[in-house]
């Protein structure tokens, strides 16, 4: 290794290291009441269509939402505006995470027939209210979730910060 890698790698070794995911919430109606939720294969607990970013691609947060949408659900779509950003401390079974939720609308019972788990690795859907997703998901997914399905009904457009899906103290 030269000097300059080396003292690169030092620099970049003192700083975090967070992994950028990238998720979008679909609802059922214009008035944001239930949130599109989906149960990966062989889990037991419910997510929402996304993933983590694909360095291998250079990816970007909204290139990731598209793809994940596409391979998830079958769906070509043009994802709307960052509803929020969470930043996820790192966690016993996680590395440090930034996660990003899209806007993804409200689907069309065009759109919902078309639905179809392209790459297998989802296996059922439904909607769910903000309120039953501390049932239903993670607590940090179910938090996040939340506040940005009630943050989408404000019709605000500023994105949410979210610390841990916790609205920081300002």
């Amino acid at each position: 290794m030269t000097t300059a890698a080396a003292t690169q790698q030092r620099f970049f070794e003192n700083y975090p290291m967070a992994i950028p995911s990238a998720g979008v919430l679909f609802f059922d109606n214009p008035d944001h009441e239930r949130v599109l939720i989906v149960k990966p294969t062989g889990r037991a607990l419910w997510e929402i269509p996304g993933g983590v970013t694909e360095a291998r691609r250079g990816e970007s947060p909204l290139g990731t939402a598209r793809r994940e949408v596409a391979e998830e659900l079958g769906l070509d779509i043009t994802v709307g505006r960052i509803l929020g950003i969470d930043s996820i401390p790192e966690g016993e079974d996680h590395a440090p995470m930034l996660a990003f939720l899209y806007h993804g609308g409200v689907l069309t019972p065009e759109q919902s027939a078309n639905i179809r788990y392209v790459d297998g690795e989802i296996g059922e859907q439904a909607y769910a209210d903000p309120d039953q997703l501390t049932e239903l998901m993670v607590p940090r997914l179910a938090r996040r979730v939340a506040a940005c399905v009630l943050h989408a009904r404000t019709g605000h457009p500023e994105p949410l910060y979210l610390e841990h899906g916790f609205a920081p103290a300002t």
